[in-house]
């Protein structure tokens, strides 16, 4: 599978071209460029695209009246609805097996009822974005009695259900880089959740609502990677998006699959929200090492895992280049204690001006494959030569 969008006049974004997009893909820039922005574009028309898939399995499969209606107004959540205006521009290809497919807004209009995607190239997507209010998870979860019919933005209930399902499989998940591990009660009340303290000897335990802001913006974001890599059911999820629809409408009689789920090559796409947000320089680090361990190393056959982040972190963006180097360095027949990323697979790109420009280049002494981080120490400089001037 090979992806490439094309995003022009949505909210501070003028013109984003990616011709692939890579399995990890990193946005960084100054607040406001329009970093999240390029994330909901892409997020949404893989949702799109997941949807126009599943219609061609029906098809293919002889049910000729399909459950999805695909109308872009109801498609937008959390402003995106103002974002995208009569001037935005949004055309989305996938090439599998040869043929590319595309779906396009334009005009604020949807164009993707023509697609029919062949058995050859049906595809099975799952999205997530983890918000980057994912902290306010731990005291959601407290107070679910007195918050009944409350509404926060629609991306913060989906990393809140995503959690709920995560903890509803994983009972015990080691947080290895800060020392501690959340553990998940189950009772008749409903659940709750604790943290404690691994490999000390005053060890201590407590509700994660109470556990530091650094704790409960990790928690749920590494609980819901574990899950998408590991305990997330495909086929839980297929049944519930056809086969109830076909049993429903009482079409399983007339259902004539051509291809079987376990046959589709399966997806998850993730997308993060600011990692960094309230974690120390080191902890930045190692969040990253272990996103990437979790998604692109250890996760289930059945199953490719992509990582899409948007971040201020210098932390974040300098480690990637360790990472990179943990690559060669196991071609050489090295070890690290890295998780390796191959260049092929990743891209960095810096939002600015409406646009971006890539950060991947050529180590001039190495000549391999490195991110461009020259410009993350400029500020550092900056702060020095001014105290300088004030001597």
């Amino acid at each position: 599978m090979k992806e490439s969008i094309l995003i022009q006049n949505v909210g501070a974004i003028k013109e984003v071209k990616l011709d692939e997009i890579k399995p990890l893909t990193i946005f960084v820039g100054a607040t406001a460029t329009g970093k999240s922005t390029i994330m909901k574009v892409i997020l949404l028309m893989r949702y799109i695209y997941k949807m126009v898939n599943i219609r061609s399995y029906l098809k293919n499969a002889k049910i000729a009246k399909s459950p999805f209606r695909l109308h872009l107004k109801s498609l937008l959540y959390d402003g995106m609805e103002e974002l995208i205006t009569p001037k935005s521009v949004i055309s989305y290809s996938v090439e599998v097996e040869g043929t590319l497919y595309t779906i396009e807004i334009k005009d604020k209009k949807l164009l993707a009822g023509t697609v029919n995607i062949k058995n050859n190239g049906l595809l099975f997507f799952k999205e997530s974005l983890i918000s980057e209010t994912r902290n306010l998870i731990p005291t959601w979860v407290s107070r679910m009695s007195a918050n009944k019919g409350a509404q926060l933005s629609f991306y913060f209930h989906e990393t809140f259900k995503e959690f709920n399902e995560a903890t509803e499989k994983i009972e015990h998940l080691p947080i290895d880089f800060l020392h501690l591990a959340l553990h998940t009660q189950k009772s008749k009340a409903g659940k709750q959740h604790w943290v404690a303290s691994q490999g000390a000897e005053q060890s201590y335990r407590i509700k994660l609502e109470h556990a530091s802001s650094g704790t409960q913006f990790v928690v749920p974001l590494l609980s819901i990677l574990r899950y998408f890599a590991h305990e997330f059911s495909f086929k839980d999820a297929f049944q519930r998006s056809v086969l109830k629809y076909l049993y429903e409408q009482d079409l399983l009689s007339h259902f004539r699959p051509e291809i079987e789920l376990t046959s589709m090559p399966k997806y998850v796409h993730v997308y993060i929200e600011e990692p960094e947000l309230s974690l120390d320089p080191l902890a930045q680090r190692a969040l990253l090492n272990a996103m990437v361990h979790q998604l692109f190393h250890d996760h289930e056959s059945d199953r490719t895992l992509h990582l899409m982040l948007a971040t201020h972190s210098p932390y974040i963006v300098n480690q990637l280049n360790l990472l990179l180097g943990a690559h060669y360095a196991q071609k050489d027949g090295r070890k690290t204690n890295y998780p390796a990323i191959a260049p092929e697979i990743i891209g960095v790109y810096h939002v600015d001006d409406g646009g971006i420009s890539s950060l991947m280049a050529l180590d001039n002494l190495t000549q391999r494959r490195v991110v461009n981080t020259i410009g993350f120490a400029t500020p550092m400089e900056d702060i020095y030569t001014e105290y300088q001037q004030l001597q």
